[in-house]
């Protein structure tokens, strides 16, 4: 599989997930979790979407070594970092939050190195 398809399909199942937690906090009334729902509809959609969309346009991006460490250190530190959301809301401990935010992060910086040593 292309990496640049599985940033965005992926994407595409985070945004239905999105989406329905979406409706879930509306017809709940639970309006304390709309940032996780922002961030899940952020960082599960719109990021992965933009990384495909990258990834399409620049051929020699997508034969890097590290697109696919790229793809799983940002996915996982999503599906730890939005749970997390709600465990701060929840509790106020940040301790779920911190590693998916560290993972998010991780996964930008690699696409950082990975975009410009393409560029030199």
């Amino acid at each position: 599989m292309r990496v640049d398809v599985a940033f965005i399909g992926t994407g595409l199942v985070l945004l239905i997930a999105g989406v329905l937690f979406g409706g879930w906090i509306g017809a709940g009334s639970h309006y304390q979790f709309a940032d996780a729902h922002a961030h899940l509809n952020l960082l599960g959609f719109v990021i992965p979407a933009i990384y495909g969309l990258i990834y399409r346009s620049y051929a020699e991006l997508a034969g890097s070594r590290l697109r696919w460490p790229h793809y799983l250190a940002h996915f996982a530190g999503v599906l730890i970092f939005v749970p997390g959301l709600v465990v701060v809301t929840l509790t106020g401990s940040p301790f779920v939050l911190i590693p998916g935010a560290i993972l998010v992060l991780m996964a930008l910086l690699i696409f950082g190195y990975i975009f410009y040593r393409a560029a030199k």
